[in-house]
């Protein structure tokens, strides 16, 4: 788990403080060379290297100093400052393997969150950028839209073809989506053939223009590979306030796209969120009572 900078920094600094205070207490009487390295490997890790070679570097240098100002127990200055060298060196090499550590770290964690089938986000790491999103619109009350999309008749073509095509055939979906949208987007696949959009900071106009682009270039798809005979049902929401949760927001936005299916198919059911649109109990969604500002169109 990583702190935020400047806490990173602070607390390094204080435990710098604190080991140069003991070393200066103690004298030569314990070696104290590793007390130094809480506060470089806890700045390497939070702040990356560079931070981690100031850190290092200073450490070195209190080390040294104390040394001048009190003595050393070496015959020669020589061997005293070959000694620190040894020492610099070793932080040195503890800075690189740690920030080393953090960015294998942080790759893996992000791979983690990623479908690799289609290469957008898994369920796991979709849900962690709508937690994130809820909260930023809880924050500054910006619009939020969301989007839910199930690839129709999808098991017609794993049946006839196999699930090897019916790979490529999300395959593509994803790719399609992902170059379709926003940088500013979140795609997501959500499980099977279902895919789910954040679309942050956007109101319902932007929402559907988004999603008009997405649909276009979703029926693309199938024009140069006619046994994908598929086409898409869409949900999309706008939440001017939020749910109680993010899986409440989910659940609106996946009821929206069930009532395009239940529409025939190849449908975008869209609607704006209120707080008399969704009854929820104990985190379950019981019933959609209403479907304000929106409804089912091609």
């Amino acid at each position: 788990m990583a702190l935020p900078r400047r806490w990173a920094l602070m607390g390094g600094l204080w435990m710098l403080v604190a080991a140069a205070v003991f070393d200066y207490v103690t004298s030569y009487e314990w070696s104290v060379g590793s007390l130094y390295l809480f506060a470089i490997l806890t700045v390497s890790w939070n702040c990356g290297m560079g931070w981690g070679l100031v850190f290092a570097a200073v450490s070195s240098a209190c080390q040294i100093a104390l040394g001048i100002i009190q003595g050393t127990p070496y015959l020669k200055p020589l061997y005293f400052y070959q000694a620190q060298g040894n020492v610099l060196l070793e932080y040195a090499v503890a800075v690189i393997l740690t920030s080393q550590l953090r960015r294998l770290f942080e790759r893996e964690r992000h791979t983690a969150r990623i479908d690799h089938l289609t290469g957008v986000k898994n369920r796991q790491g979709f849900h962690e950028v709508l937690g994130s999103e809820v909260a930023r619109h809880l924050r500054n009350g910006a619009c939020l839209c969301l989007a839910y999309i199930d690839c129709d008749d999808f098991k017609g073509v794993n049946d006839r073809f196999g699930h090897s095509e019916g790979d490529r055939l999300l395959e593509a979906v994803g790719h399609v989506m992902a170059a379709s949208v926003r940088r500013s987007d979140t795609v997501g696949r959500i499980g099977g053939d279902e895919f789910a959009v954040i679309f942050p900071e956007t109101n319902q106009h932007e929402a559907l223009a988004i999603e008009s682009k997405l649909r276009e270039a979703l029926d693309t798809i199938t024009r140069p590979r006619p046994w994908w005979s598929v086409t898409f049902s869409m949900g999309v929401a706008t939440f001017r306030t939020m749910p109680v949760s993010a899986d409440a927001a989910m659940a609106f936005v996946d009821q929206l796209m069930y009532r395009a299916k239940r529409s025939g198919k190849a449908h975008t059911v869209s609607a704006t969120f209120d707080e008399a649109s969704l009854h929820v109990e104990g985190g379950e969604v019981i019933a959609l009572r209403s479907l304000p500002g929106g409804g089912p169109r091609k």
